[in-house]
């Protein structure tokens, strides 16, 4: 998703991170991916990307915005690409 779309209220579908995270990625944040969830807070991480703390996990974690989309592009992808991001609805 792009950074643009980062705001409080918006509603997104959470994705497992593409690159390395230098040990960020935690094995609860699993259970997660693909979930829809509201954005409830956006701030800048210290090596320069956004990032968003979220409802569904209550804030614990933070998601890069660069692995989320737009909850209003779902009706968008094809079976294939739902069934590759793991989105749960």
């Amino acid at each position: 998703m792009d950074s643009t779309y980062a705001e409080v209220g918006t509603e997104v579908i959470l994705g497992k991170p593409k690159t390395d995270l230098h040990g960020y990625w935690i094995t609860a944040m699993e259970a997660h991916v693909g979930k829809r969830a509201k954005i409830q807070l956006v701030e800048t991480h210290w090596l320069g990307y956004q990032i968003c703390y979220v409802d569904v996990d209550s804030g614990v974690c933070y998601w890069r915005v660069q692995d989320m989309i737009l909850a209003s592009d779902v009706p968008l992808l094809t079976p294939e690409q739902r069934q590759q991001l793991n989105i749960k609805e």
